[in-house]
């Protein structure tokens, strides 16, 4: 966008009256949504253009309406550069993962932290942690399909977030033989129970 004129951001024409202009502004914001930077390029557009229509008005070649408040001085624009990391990372890595919303995450942390808990109960624990896990499963698939309503991808990836946190936990108990009854205190069943609600989690908040 900021290879366009200031005219062009704001899709009018060089000749348009300034009530064209200020209803562009507020259309072209209203359309950019939350994205805070785009909002600033669109600013600083109007900002130019003002400018620009105040240097015609001292020169006397053309009336500026009374109501138009201009800037002080015109506002630098600086270039929004493409993230090297998007940009060299693979297709398929943009179309698996997202970067979450705050909400997301203190959603997603919140359903996981209760059932972590609840592992860590041993009256539950020893009687329904594959309620839990499952419970647990049930949450990732919800939270993936909220995204963008794709059923099948999202019971894959709740799949595959199960099956890798129940692996790792396999692995570090049965192959490394990790103590952690001494380290930690849990037994193996409830670790694995903690490392799959931690994959799900994972799962849950920056899968799309």
């Amino acid at each position: 966008m900021s290879q366009q004129s200031p005219y062009e951001q704001l899709g009018v024409a060089e000749d348009a009256t300034f009530e064209e202009i200020q209803a562009a502004k507020q259309r072209v914001i209203a359309q950019l949504g939350d994205d805070r930077q785009l909002q600033d390029n669109i600013e600083a557009a109007y900002d130019a253009i003002l400018m620009q229509r105040l240097k015609l008005r001292q020169q006397g070649k053309i009336k500026v309406p009374e109501g138009i408040r201009f800037p002080e001085k015109l506002p630098t624009v600086i270039p929004k550069f493409p993230s090297l990391t998007t940009a060299n990372s693979p297709s398929w890595l943009n179309d698996t993962f997202e970067r979450p919303s705050q909400s997301q995450i203190l959603t997603t942390s919140g359903v996981y932290a209760l059932l972590s808990g609840a592992a860590l109960v041993p009256s539950i624990a020893y009687s329904a942690l594959p309620t839990l896990i499952a419970i647990g499963a049930g949450f990732s698939l919800y939270f993936i399909n909220q995204k963008q309503r794709r059923f099948k991808r999202a019971l894959l990836g709740s799949f595959i977030a199960l099956f890798i946190g129940m692996g790792v936990a396999a692995v570090l108990l049965n192959y490394a033989h990790l103590p952690v009854e001494q380290i930690i205190g849990i037994h193996g069943s409830v670790f694995a129970g903690l490392v799959t609600f931690v994959m799900l989690w994972i799962a849950s908040s920056f899968t799309k």
